[in-house]
């Protein structure tokens, strides 16, 4: 699945409006939070890292490039007309990317938004 422009969230807002009106689930590593919209075309995904999952940008900028690798490969997996956060938790910075990649399967099927076939 291609991550273009029009699939990432830029606005404040989008990402609110998940945080407040959608559901979310923590895993070891990660936060999943996932907002049903019926007036996208297709899903939409955001990433937050603060500077409570890592001190340095180097590292930021890791587990940003991490996480949108984990979406690449397993968006699909995820329903149509949805909007996503992937919040990185101060643990993340430590975790290796197929740690990262397990436990961004685990917590999506834990939020029930994890389709099997695709």
């Amino acid at each position: 699945m291609e991550l273009s422009r029009k699939r990432r969230m830029r606005d404040w807002s989008e990402f609110q409006n998940v945080r407040e009106n959608g559901q979310s689930t923590a895993g070891r590593f990660l936060v999943i939070a996932a907002h049903a919209d019926s007036t996208l075309d297709s899903r939409k995904f955001g990433l937050i890292t603060s500077k409570k999952a890592a001190r340095k940008a180097v590292t930021r900028n890791l587990l940003r490039r991490r996480f949108r690798e984990i979406i690449r490969k397993w968006g699909d997996h995820l329903p149509d007309k949805h909007r996503f956060v992937t919040i990185a938790r101060f643990r993340a910075a430590q975790a290796t990317f197929q740690e990262l990649e397990a436990d961004w399967i685990k917590t999506a099927k834990r939020l029930n938004i994890w389709i099997e076939e695709s």
